[in-house]
């Protein structure tokens, strides 16, 4: 099997580099298309973004057949789950979490996390960091994670919450000599002060994927407030479609666009009037 990945990557990011690298994809998908039947022992396989899957024009693109894959984290238990199972690696919080009856039930199938409820993996979520924000009206802590590092067309990933942690952790470790807490393992104040810097961490990972952007992400820290008036990107109209799709911008209102919590800090805009 011969594999074609990274294809987006290493042409530049003017429209001129953009050109190259469309006509370049063409051309390689229009050989595999030519020659791959006649090949008995050599299979090809190619990996490709939608977007610009979506923008190329070759000839008997309909007779190209593959397989599309969404990368998303639909269930709320299930995303809070990447965090529970690293911390059960802890042989002390694997006590704690002993400590509760549900927890307990966790526990013992922990080899086999598809039998875990969602009642389980919360009130295990609940050990670690608490289940308020702050007081007893205030956000629950699942939820303020949950929403927090979703991007602008509610898609999630593991590495943010990942990260959102490795941060929580080092800053609980620094809090705890001055101001000890013995009610969860990581307070939740913790875990705001972490947000502003898996927020540089998304954009990177974001612009670096898709440099075509780097210019409308300048354009945002001009404007540097979300929401704003959709006339601000005016000169963008060709990278907001983009810009829709990998979830940095999403509509407010008819008139208005906003970015998501997980890119404000890391573009330094603020937020204003937003639910």
């Amino acid at each position: 099997m011969l594999l074609f990945d990274g294809l987006d990557t290493d042409f530049g990011n003017d429209n001129d580099d953009i050109k190259i690298r469309r006509e370049a994809i063409e051309g390689l998908l229009s050989l595999v298309t030519d020659i791959s039947d006649s090949l008995k022992k050599l299979k090809f396989k190619v990996v490709l973004r939608e977007d610009i899957w979506r923008q190329l024009r070759f000839d008997n693109k309909s007779h190209f057949f593959g397989r599309s894959v969404t990368l998303n984290w639909a269930e709320k238990a299930d995303f809070l789950k990447v965090v529970i199972k690293q911390a059960l690696v802890s042989d002390s919080f694997t006590q704690i979490a002993n400590s509760t009856r549900l927890g307990q039930q966790l526990v013992s199938s922990q080899n086999d996390d598809n039998y875990w409820t969602e009642e389980q993996i919360f009130e295990v979520w609940h050990l670690l960091v608490g289940e308020r924000m702050q007081w007893a009206k205030s956000a629950f802590t699942r939820n303020w994670v949950w929403h927090k590092l979703a991007d602008a067309s509610d898609n999630r990933n593991p590495r943010s919450l990942l990260q959102m942690f490795k941060t929580a952790i080092a800053k609980e470790k620094q809090e705890q000599r001055r101001n000890p807490n013995w009610k969860t393992i990581i307070r939740p104040r913790s875990l705001i002060l972490s947000l502003d810097e898996v927020s540089v961490e998304a954009l990177s990972a974001l612009r670096e994927e898709f440099p075509e952007l780097q210019k409308l992400i300048e354009q945002l820290k001009v404007i540097g407030r979300s929401p704003f008036n959709a006339n601000e990107l005016q000169e963008f109209e060709q990278d907001i479609n983009l810009a829709q799709e990998v979830g940095l911008l999403a509509m407010y209102d008819t008139e208005r666009y906003k970015v998501p919590d997980i890119y404000l800090k890391g573009i330094g805009m603020t937020r204003k009037g937003q639910g």
